[in-house]
């Protein structure tokens, strides 16, 4: 058995999700893979059908628990976030997002790497829940998740510039994708 180099105790790990936008999976095409990462920069057909998902800092994580199935192995991406207050562009962007259905997602982590979730032919699906506590001191939100399965590892990609979201903002014109 041949053991994998693992990177020295040195190395940045920081976690959390800080970028995270989003593609109709009609709107996207995937260029070859090589390993764990894409070999060239993603395809999208239309460069403004996209949106950006404005979160909680520290509120955005992605897993990817393995399975087993008669086929083979089984990957089940799942990306969890936070988006605070019940207002009228969250619930518009809650809509919009929905009617989709079917998405890619690519998120940058705290490392600054951004992998790409989803695919064409392995999309996630969009579900929300709303929650507004019961005292007047509890915080109301929504929590998103975009969830899907797939046979392979959400591969590493270079982001389209999917930064930080640091203030509260308006929800990015590309929510209307699915819509023009």
């Amino acid at each position: 058995m041949v053991l994998l180099p693992l990177p020295p105790n040195e190395c940045p790990n920081v976690g959390g999700v800080r970028g995270l936008r989003v593609w109709p999976a009609s709107n996207v095409r995937l260029p070859a893979y090589q390993g764990v990462s894409l070999l060239d920069p993603l395809v999208v057909l239309d460069p403004d059908n996209y949106a950006d998902i404005w979160f909680l800092p520290d509120s955005a994580g992605f897993s990817e628990p393995q399975d087993d199935s008669v086929q083979g192995d089984l990957y089940k991406p799942v990306i969890q976030l936070v988006v605070p207050k019940d207002a009228p562009d969250i619930g518009e962007a809650v809509a919009r997002l929905t009617a989709v259905r079917y998405l890619v997602a690519g998120y940058t982590d705290g490392n600054g790497l951004s992998k790409l979730v989803g695919t064409p032919e392995n999309p996630l699906r969009f579900s929300s829940v709303l929650e507004t506590g019961k005292r007047g001191p509890d915080r109301n939100g929504y929590a998103f998740m975009l969830a899907g399965e797939t046979p392979r590892r959400a591969p590493f990609f270079l982001a389209p510039s999917l930064g930080a979201i640091p203030t509260r903002r308006a929800f990015s014109p590309g929510f209307s994708f699915g819509f023009h």
